[in-house]
């Protein structure tokens, strides 16, 4: 007998792709300074394996709790010299994530992304649409 493990991961979250041509302690310090947030750069990076598996794909990951409505935000970069996190949101150059219990109006966050100097672009995702949507589980 054969048995199969089936992994159910839970994507309850707001995705949302920033294109700019800024660092990444750059763009944090902008979404800082905007929504009076306070992203602090983390120990360890996000690391995943290439689909080659042949090399891991190392991406800075920010994060910031918001006391006020019980919200995880993280900002994470999208590409770096071995690949792409998301590979088919290639003009998304960070993923800003947020989890938790008071939902967010996704259009509005990214119409205020917008207003930042440094932001070319920013645009909800629909994270159920994504094939690589496993690696935005950490």
């Amino acid at each position: 007998m054969k048995y199969t493990l089936l992994e159910e991961y839970d994507y309850d979250f707001t995705l949302i792709g920033i294109s700019c041509h800024a660092k990444d302690y750059r763009i944090c310090w902008s979404i800082n300074q905007r929504f009076g947030y306070d992203f602090e750069k983390q120990e360890h990076d996000l690391e995943m394996l290439n689909d080659n598996k042949a090399e891991t794909s190392v991406h800075s990951l920010y994060a910031y709790y918001d006391d006020d409505n019980h919200n995880e935000l993280f900002l994470i970069s999208n590409r770096n010299s071995n690949g792409y996190l998301i590979p088919e949101q290639r003009h998304a150059d960070y993923m800003l994530m947020v989890k938790g219990a008071v939902s967010v109006d996704a259009k509005l966050l990214s119409n205020e992304l917008k207003e930042i100097d440094t932001v070319l672009t920013a645009f909800q995702i629909n994270v159920m649409d994504l094939k690589s949507r496993k690696n935005l589980i950490f």
